[in-house]
């Protein structure tokens, strides 16, 4: 009884990790993709740059999290929505994905779109407004 109780546990513990995006992103993500703009080298654009182009591209949060489970696990430069001159500068991501779980991937995805949606919603209110006093794109 004590042994199933003990594994009982343990699963529910690593269930409750596993659906913690933000853990999940410190442990897979981070390393490369950080929070801010670093000071020395960056070894990938950071995290915040990476949602705000992938939010701005995609229709909704459902398309959203099903891009990033997908190009984690299959990064291709002709699936990308990042700038030319972020694939130029870092090239093409490791298929970090292939060693996540399923449950990681769909965690780490929505906690992505939710953790920078009001930064992005800020940023596309921004934009509109320097549009209605006529001051975007070329002019």
């Amino acid at each position: 009884y004590m042994k199933k109780t003990i594994l009982s546990l343990a699963l529910v513990a690593s269930s409750l990790f596993a659906s913690n995006g933000g853990e999940i992103y410190s442990q897979y993500c981070a390393s490369c993709h950080e929070m801010s703009m670093p000071k020395g080298e960056m070894l990938a654009p950071p995290m915040p740059n990476v949602s705000l182009c992938l939010q701005s591209a995609m229709n909704s949060k459902k398309e959203f999290v099903a891009f990033v489970k997908d190009y984690v696990q299959n990064p291709l430069k002709e699936k990308g929505h990042c700038r030319e001159r972020a694939f130029k500068n870092f090239g093409v991501m490791p298929a970090i994905g292939k060693t996540m779980t399923a449950q990681e991937r769909e965690a780490v995805a929505i906690w992505l779109f939710e953790n920078f949606e009001q930064k992005v919603s800020d940023a596309k209110k921004s934009i509109q407004k320097k549009c209605g006093q006529g001051k975007c794109g070329n002019e």
